[in-house]
């Protein structure tokens, strides 16, 4: 009888025990993540990918626009939108064959192409381009060597004479390498911007 006791004192202790010690136990804490920041982009350089890539996120990109036809109103396969979709996957872009336009294809340029993303991305404008490779421009026009690109509207607003936007847009391709800028002022370019390379 004495063995029975003690064995039914001795259950609960051990519970009481396991209890305590199951309530008292201390959590461990999960270690912090902290997120590393984004890089920062100040040159276009720096906006890394082939001509392909590059021209992958520009064909997808919400806040370039590029045209499905001409300015002067000829459909070709040569428009800003073609040339961007050929060099995406791998190829070289399309020139018109009408006007001054030689026909043929010419390789896009990448410093273009990271201007055209550092516009989007970092200066955070959104803007439509009329033409790159394709159309008909003046015979020597660097349009022909797959280095220069037009646009007509920035943010919304038509590039113009007193408009906003356009003399910056300017201005910051300067910055980026381009050595041939046209606007407003310089004949024939009243209503769109001219962008080029060497």
């Amino acid at each position: 009888m004495r063995i029975f006791i003690k064995k039914l004192k001795f259950i609960p202790l051990v519970a009481s025990l396991v209890i305590t010690s199951a309530c008292t136990s201390t959590p461990i804490a999960s270690p912090k993540v902290v997120p590393k920041p984004a890089p920062k982009i100040t040159k276009p350089s720096e906006i890394k990918g082939s001509i392909a890539q590059l021209a992958t996120r520009i064909l997808h990109h919400p806040k370039i626009k590029l045209m499905r036809g001409h300015v002067s109103g000829r459909v070709d396969t040569a428009t800003a939108y073609h040339n961007i979709s050929s060099a995406s996957r791998g190829y070289s872009a399309r020139l018109s064959s009408y006007g001054n336009a030689p026909g043929g294809y010419a390789k896009l340029d990448k410093r273009m192409l990271q201007t055209m993303l550092y516009m989007a991305d970092v200066k955070g404008w959104s803007y439509h381009v009329t033409e790159i490779a394709g159309g008909s421009h003046s015979r020597n026009s660097r349009h022909y060597r797959g280095v220069a690109f037009d646009v007509d509207r920035i943010n919304g607003v038509k590039v113009g004479y007193g408009k906003a936007y356009y003399r910056e847009f300017m201005n910051i391709c300067r910055q980026r390498g381009a050595t041939e800028v046209l606007g407003p002022g310089s004949k024939g370019h009243d209503r769109h911007i001219h962008i080029a390379w060497k």
